[in-house]
């Protein structure tokens, strides 16, 4: 059976879940702070004009969190 374009876009928003769950993961602890890495990725994402919302989004915290990253 052929793979509907539905089901496609499925399978390349469930890749995409994938990678941010593993950036999530990677930039936190498992107490939910922020990791080394997490600190990294917060100055680059800064650095490339993402604004606090967006990145708090991401990573899954308040954007209160991230103003001792600054």
């Amino acid at each position: 059976m052929a793979i509907s374009p539905i089901q496609k876009q499925i399978a390349s928003l469930e890749a995409k879940v994938e990678v941010l769950e593993s950036i999530i993961n990677i930039a936190k602890t498992p107490g939910g702070r922020i990791s080394d890495d997490g600190k990294n990725l917060i100055y680059i994402l800064r650095n490339a004009k993402m604004n606090k919302t967006d990145i708090a989004k991401l990573l899954d915290i308040s954007p209160a969190a991230l103003s001792k990253y600054d």
